[in-house]
């Protein structure tokens, strides 16, 4: 038999809804595209007098008036975007009728009804005039502001309100107070220090140093692969056997269960055997609720030795936030680490191993490091 070949079944064009859906218009779309582009760089479509131009006689003069008649740069660069005018929004006819809204309907009646009943027509109320604000520079006091009535009470006097500051905008920062404008350097940093003095600056330093390093310990310790994941795969494969043969054990003592009560299933019990398992959870209720009962007494017998626990777990509690009050305070008297979303890194220590210290001035080592406000000398 000979292939067939799968015919392309029309889909149905019947009405709108099924005529957009199945109608292919991409080749349309393209179409109206590419004429938007055109519109947008050359401003109208494009026609063969303006695509092509005869030069019959070469003038030097208009070339000069075209260089001199040129364009910014500038120009040429705004006029590139799109040369399709902006859209002006559609401006109302000014002939137009004004429709009455209802309150002034309404308004026209009253006086028409009023008119016709003979009734005198109201005086028309006067606007309250509002007088020029003043005020006396030299009085001892400022003077209350009048309230303005010219809402008729039904909207509240617009009153400009002062910015309020901030409570620490009058308060110096505590590390201002405590903090020296100019730190003075350790003691043993000096050109000719003393025994003690270097000794305490390199303890200091050795202690910094050992957290430094217990820290990038810490850190590889926690990257490094770990050997135990290796006898990981022994104990999964342990526990897994340990777990069918569990598994095994419960299914084989279920069947012996099942079958034990297949073979009492015809059999009824007695009324002795009834009583005698009502009596057995009756004394097993006994039992449980003397042991609540005993757990009760328990409790209540040591209700001191509870208080004590807890006044002395209070009182270790006021102790941390008493120590976390004066932490807060230390670091507040230092000053802030942050700048914004960055902390600000701390300078290393400056310190010279015994041998490094000079014995004279002349043999002063200098070390110049630039920053970013300039050049600052240091000399050990």
């Amino acid at each position: 038999m000979s292939a067939q070949v799968e015919k392309k079944l029309q889909p149905s064009r019947k009405g709108k809804k099924a005529w957009r859906k199945n109608i292919d218009m991409q080749p349309v779309d393209e179409a109206l595209e590419s004429l938007r582009v055109e519109e947008r760089v050359r401003g109208e479509g494009t026609k063969i007098d303006d695509l092509f131009t005869i030069d019959t006689t070469g003038d030097l003069q208009v070339k000069r008036q075209l260089a001199r008649d040129k364009p910014l740069r500038v120009d040429e660069i705004l006029a590139e975007r799109s040369a399709v005018p902006a859209v002006i929004a559609r401006v109302k006819a000014a002939n137009v009728e004004r429709k009455e809204s209802k309150h002034d309907l309404q308004k026209v009646n009253q006086i028409a009804k009023r008119k016709r009943e003979g009734g005198a027509t109201p005086a028309p109320t006067k606007k309250k005039q509002t007088k020029q604000a003043t005020y006396d520079m030299w009085g001892d006091g400022a003077e209350e502001e009048e309230e303005d009535d010219s809402t008729g009470g039904y909207l509240d006097a617009v009153k400009e309100r002062k910015v309020k500051a901030p409570s620490t905008l009058k308060s110096k920062p505590a590390a201002l107070v405590h903090k020296p404008s100019v730190e003075v350097p350790h003691a043993g940093a000096s050109y000719n220090p003393t025994m003690e003095d270097h000794q305490e600056l390199l303890r200091e330093a050795h202690g910094i140093e050992t957290k430094k390093e217990e820290a990038i310990k810490k850190l590889n310790e926690q990257l490094s692969y770990r050997k135990e994941l290796d006898q990981l795969k022994n104990e999964l494969e342990e526990s897994i056997s340990d777990d069918d043969e569990e598994e095994e054990e419960e299914e084989a003592q279920k069947d012996e269960a099942g079958s034990a009560k297949r073979k009492s299933g015809g059999m009824r019990k007695t009324t002795t055997q009834r009583n005698k398992e009502k009596r057995k959870r009756y004394n097993r209720m006994l039992e449980e609720q003397k042991i609540h009962e005993r757990d009760i007494r328990k409790q209540i017998d040591q209700v001191k030795a509870i208080e004590a626990d807890l006044q002395a777990h209070i009182e270790k509690l006021e102790e941390v936030a008493e120590k976390r009050r004066q932490f807060k305070a230390e670091e507040e008297k230092k000053g802030s680490r942050r700048l914004g979303r960055h902390y600000i890194k701390e300078q290393s220590l400056e310190v010279q191993l015994q041998d490094e210290l000079s014995e004279t001035l002349r043999q002063l080592k200098v070390c110049i490091s630039q920053y970013t406000t300039g050049v600052i000398v240091k000399v050990y």
